[in-house]
């Protein structure tokens, strides 16, 4: 199920947010419950260095099979500046040693990755 975070915000477009962004870190969160997430020390989004704890969209991720070796990639439900993608959440690639995945999780997720506050 789409959170409604994501599922309200505007669609993702070049003159909304940009391509790739070094710069770019998380500027919001939400608290969830009963969630499955994704909790990574080492991530990347478009060119942007990220951690925290993610919500996972594991039917979109199922595609990309087990998790082996030292990378890996997620589907994940968070914003890029403010904007979402059409059909599924955004995929974050992430090192495999260090992260983890929690279900019925209780706390604070990413929710957008953005230049405020940089």
């Amino acid at each position: 199920m789409i959170p409604k975070f994501y599922a309200v915000a505007p669609l993702m477009t070049n003159t909304l947010a940009p391509n790739a962004e070094h710069r770019a870190r998380p500027t919001r969160w939400e608290l969830v419950k009963n969630s499955t997430v994704l909790k990574i020390r080492r991530g990347s989004y478009r060119n942007s260095a990220l951690e925290g704890a993610f919500l996972l969209d594991q039917e979109a991720s199922v595609k990309y099979g087990p998790v082996t070796g030292e990378k890996a990639i997620a589907i994940v439900y968070c914003l890029w500046f403010d904007t979402r993608l059409k059909t599924r959440g955004i995929e974050l690639e992430y090192q495999v040693d260090g992260s983890e995945l929690i279900e019925n999780f209780q706390g604070q997720v990413v929710t957008n990755i953005s230049l405020d506050g940089v």
